[in-house]
């Protein structure tokens, strides 16, 4: 072990210069992968030692037939891990010596910032596509906004994925009339790598004087920059910038303070912490190029001054090329250029149907640009990005699976004061900062939108060239993704192999597997068992069996010691886990969401490692218990309990401990409906499981006592509850002084198929003044019995939200008259409202009104719309018959997004025209809409930017007017099977549109 440290410290010395020469010199590609063979036969050979220690502690236990363990068993195990490790050593050896042959030097590496990627603030090209909208913008913003009190000199980032066009745009705005005559002087810097303040300060004096002024002191050339801008309003733009440090920031910024107010700094970075640390504008993030745009590119480069249409067989390959460039004109203009002076139809194919890493990369400088951005990553985040490749071009990750996959395969780890998962969570922030993915969300089906993220195909290239050159093939036997719904097995890396019916086969073959996802649906034949080859996956350190039809999991899986996320997630049919459960010590995630035909869980209270355990489900007598939770006090996230009604005594809650629980966030509590109790002793359970008080939501579901608050209450921020028989949330148990401690820190609350709710507190407690005094936000859902006069006293609510009431034809008018700070209110799927309370005109703060699905209302009450001086926001959708709006809409002078969906109106409604402020209109499923009105843009509408038509069958023409609209920037129109062929280039109505700078026809 020693030998091997010290060969380990060596080889790790001259990592970094092999970083930078990987993707150059075949050879060091190759010594790299030798390394990370025997750097994964090292990880084995550790993984064998440390689970050796648990099974001599249970090799007399007899407890189960794969625990038994011989005498001389460990005498034969360090024997042959003595072997291994002396052939291990062996090759380390001359891993280690071959460095020497290929000139890897262990010296602190130069900048591999090429010298040749210095930028000037000269447009170096004939026509720049796509981008004048945002020179436009930031033009305006630059010259127009007003710069607050505080500060001489304002700072607007523009960030974006490298190749993407953000110097090009800097110097679109750089060159712009309305900069040069707004700016004097202007000046520009290319930064690069590394933030030297000195040699900023010198190319910042030298782009002024356009002359080399030689090698001066610092406190030399600061006095002469600040001489160049002192009471000047200067444009400075500071280009590729990827300094951290905020310090060498405010070094710099301190010698820009000297200009008149007014002066600005522009600066382009490929990282979000850059733009953070600087701005004091909002940063601009750079959008992506259309994939016509990018055609016009590539058309350009390819064919020069040729005419495009002289090649017909080359423009359909030529279109599908550019989807590769995935809106970015760096690769639009690469892979245009490297066509340039090929006519062949098999050599355009060849680029078509290869990845961008195999291209020559002499000729396309793609990759260079965005290795940039992986060569400037902290090394330990340098595997966790090439790791991503693993899942396919396009996909949304799921964040917490990432993280998962980054655990298994020991490419993160806990730093003393940090979580693994939380290293992980850092890690996926900090990708996401550089540019490197992209944030969605995801929708789970039955669970809603989790955190996700997407990363641009270019950089999927880049992390893929990553792992070609680092690992080879090697990958291949650590992450493995059987798909059921294509009935084809994928290795990570590269091997494809056909038909499941190998699955057991190829398992025995994969003894350093540390990862085995299989991909099932819900809604097809799915894996039904595990092979027992499973057994032999010692290193599995993540199993995903998620979605699959297992209905009882095999003991086989208790083989596996250094198991850590075992995911079940929505597998419907499983009604067992494994009797040996309690052996796998090192599991930290049981994922078991919407497991609801779970009935026996044994062994899950000694599983004290676990951070993750979706659910529980109480079993009777036999079965599990809530004081197997007493142990688990590391439990985070998200847990369910599940058959609560099974609980005979208070007692039995009170043992789950849940107070100790101190990273648990979402509480979910399930009474079923099917009782075998004879009397209900609910709040007795709902008070014993009193959680911790960093909870933040508690979800309620099935609960039959009266009032539905227990104590503990108050350290609670959201709560939802569902389907309860409660009459009042606090009801008639509690005192005065009790209600009035039970709910101060209460902010979110939602209350769903409630029957039985007549009010928000019982007739004792009315009155008490502290109850709900910081609830903000509101829903109810099927509460046809709900008081609904008494949500007048909430006095706090800025968000209200009412639903699906049947037999309710109209409000009363005092429900409004308090709510004086509401700033939402979404009224929805009333089949019997029939109108709107006129005291709508007392929610002066309202900003956003949503009325939805009310089919029997036919207008908005013009006495309540009067006093919504704030209103910005009205989404009218699925009310039928309201086929005109009020005349006191022209009070909604403040009105800046309308949409109109699913109506059965003729014709827009004349109060439209008094929006002065209206900068989006979306008119949607408008069946009978035959025409726009011709006051459309005579003089109306002055601020509308947006305009949105979909699927209005009828619409079949625009008014002449629209063409008066200035403002209008962009114009969507999609399902009008009448107007979209009017409207395409060359038809009727073009010539109204043709000046939109954003046309968008489907």
């Amino acid at each position: 072990m020693e030998k091997l440290s010290r060969l380990l410290s060596t080889i790790k010395a001259v990592l970094e210069d092999a970083e930078q020469k990987q993707f150059t010199e075949r050879a060091i590609q190759l010594w790299f992968q030798k390394l990370n063979v025997v750097a994964y036969e090292i990880d084995d050979v550790l993984d064998d030692c440390a689970a050796e220690a648990p099974r001599v502690k249970y090799k007399n236990s007899g407890c189960l037939s794969f625990m038994c363990y011989p005498v001389a068993g460990k005498l034969v195990f360090r024997h042959r891990i003595g072997k291994r490790m002396k052939e291990i050593l062996d090759k380390f050896n001359a891993i280690a010596d071959e460095r020497i042959k290929l000139d890897l030097s262990d010296q602190k590496r130069g900048s591999y910032f090429n010298a040749s990627r210095e930028t000037g603030s000269v447009v170096n090209e004939p026509e720049v596509l796509g981008r004048d909208d945002e020179k436009r913008q930031i033009v305006r913003i630059l010259t127009e906004e007003i710069i607050g009190d505080d500060q001489n000199v304002s700072v607007l980032p523009i960030v974006g994925v490298g190749g993407l066009g953000k110097t090009t745009l800097a110097r679109l705005v750089f060159n712009d009339k309305r900069v040069i005559e707004h700016f004097e002087p202007k000046l520009w810097a290319w930064v690069s790598e590394e933030f030297d303040v000195k040699r900023i300060i010198k190319a910042l004096i030298e782009s002024v004087d356009k002359t080399s002024i030689g090698d001066l002191p610092l406190d030399v050339l600061q006095g002469k920059l600040q001489e160049l801008l002192r009471g000047k309003r200067y444009l400075i733009v500071l280009d590729d910038v990827w300094n951290e440090n905020s310090q060498k920031w405010e070094e710099l910024k301190s010698v820009l303070q000297c200009g008149s107010k007014g002066s600005s700094i522009v600066t382009t970075t490929r990282m979000e912490m850059v733009a953070e640390i600087m701005r004091t504008l909002g940063t601009h993030r750079l959008s992506s190029l259309s994939d016509d745009q990018c055609w016009s590119l590539f058309r350009q480069r390819a064919f020069g001054s040729q005419e495009a249409e002289e090649f017909p067989n080359l423009i359909a390959i030529g279109k599908e090329i550019v989807k590769k460039c995935g809106g970015v004109p760096l690769a639009a203009k690469a892979l245009g250029g490297f066509l340039r002076f090929k006519r062949e139809e098999n050599e355009w194919n060849s680029v078509k149907c290869s990845e961008i890493w195999n291209l020559p990369q002499d000729t396309t400088d793609i990759l260079p640009a965005l290795r940039l951005s992986y060569l400037n990553l902290p090394v330990e985040l340098r595997g966790c990005f090439a790791y991503c490749a693993v899942f396919p071009k396009g996909s949304k990750i799921e964040k917490e699976e990432v993280i998962h996959l980054w655990m298994a395969n020991g490419l993160i780890s806990s730093n003393g004061t940090m979580e693994v998962e939380d290293v992980g969570a850092a890690a996926v922030t900090e990708l996401h900062h550089r540019s490197l993915f992209q944030a969605v969300e995801k929708y789970v089906f039955g669970y809603g939108s989790v955190p996700a993220f997407k990363m641009h195909d270019l950089v999927h290239d880049l992390a893929q060239s990553v792992m070609e050159a680092k690992h080879g093939g090697t990958e291949s036997n650590r992450t493995m993704m059987l798909d059921m719904r294509n009935d084809w097995l994928t290795v990570a890396f590269p091997i494809t192999i056909t038909g499941t019916d190998q699955f057991s086969s190829f398992l025995s073959k994969c003894g350093s597997l540390r990862a085995l996802i299989v991909r099932s649906t819900m809604w097809e034949e799915n894996l039904i068992e595990l092979p027992p080859a499973i057994s032999n996956l010692k290193h599995l350190r993540h199993l995903d069996l998620s979605k699959s039809d297992i209905v009882e999991l095999s003991n086989s899986i208790c083989d596996l010691w250094n198991l850590q996320i075992l995911n079940l997630n929505d597998c419907n049919k499983l009604w067992s886990l494994p009797k040996g459960m309690r052996f796998l010590r090192n599991l930290r995630h049981l994922c078991l969401r919407r497991c609801w035909s779970l009935t026996q869980m044994p062994g899950i209270g000694k599983l004290t490692c676990l951070r993750t355990l979706s659910m529980v489900v109480l079993s009777g007598k036999k079965g599990f218990q809530l004081s197997e939770l007493r142990d688990l006090n590391m439990l985070r996230g998200k847990l369910t309990i599940g058959h609560l009604e099974r609980i005979e005594d208070k007692k039995d809650a009170e043992e789950a401990c849940l107070i100790e629980k101190q990273s648990l966030r979402e509480l979910y509590l399930v009474w079923h409906s099917e009782r075998t109790l004879q009397r209900y002793n609910d709040e007795e359970v709902l008070e014993a499981l009193k959680p911790c008080p960093n909870l933040q939501l508690l979800y309620i579901e099935g609960f039959k006592g009266s009032s539905l608050f227990p104590s503990w209450i108050s350290i609670v921020t959201e709560v939802e509850v569902e389907e309860s028989a409660a009459e009042y949330i606090v009801g008639a148990q509690e005192s005065t002084a009790a209600a009035a401690a039970m709910s101060p820190s209460l902010k979110h609350l939602g209350l769903s198929d409630m029957p039985n709710l007549k009010g928000m507190l019982g007739r004792e407690v009315q009155g008490t003044p502290v109850v709900f005094s910081q609830l903000q936000s509101l829903s109810f859902n099927e509460c046809p019995n709900m008081a609904w006069a008494s949500i007048s006293n909430l006095t706090s609510l800025n968000s209200l939200k009412i639903e699906r009431i049947e037999g309710l034809s109209c409000f009363p008018e005092e429900m409004l008259q308090n709510l004086s700070l509401l700033e939402s209110l979404d009224i929805g799927y009333m089949n019997d409202l029939r109108a709107l309370p006129r005291s709508l005109a007392s929610l002066p703060a309202l900003n956003e009104l949503t009325i939805e699905e009310c089919p029997k209302l036919k207008s908005l009450p013009e006495e309540g719309l009067r006093g919504l001086a704030s209103l910005q926001e009205l989404y009218i959708e699925g009310c039928n018959n309201l086929v005109s709006l009020s005349m006191g809409t022209k009070a909604l002078k403040s009105l800046t997004h309308l949409s109109i969906q699913g109506s059965n109106a003729t014709a827009l409604p004349e109060e439209v025209k008094y929006f002065p402020a209206l900068q989006e209109l979306e008119l949607n499923e408008l069946d009978n809409l035959t025409s726009l009105p011709d006051w459309f843009g005579g003089g109306h509408l002055t601020s509308l930017q947006h305009l949105t038509l979909w699927s209005c069958p009828k619409l079949e023409r625009l008014p002449s007017s629209i063409q008066m609209m200035k403002t209008l920037q962009s114009l969507t129109i999609g399902d009008c099977d009448l107007l979209e062929p009017r409207c395409e280039e060359g038809g009727e109505e073009w010539h109204k549109i043709e000046r939109i700078p954003n046309l968008e026809i489907y």
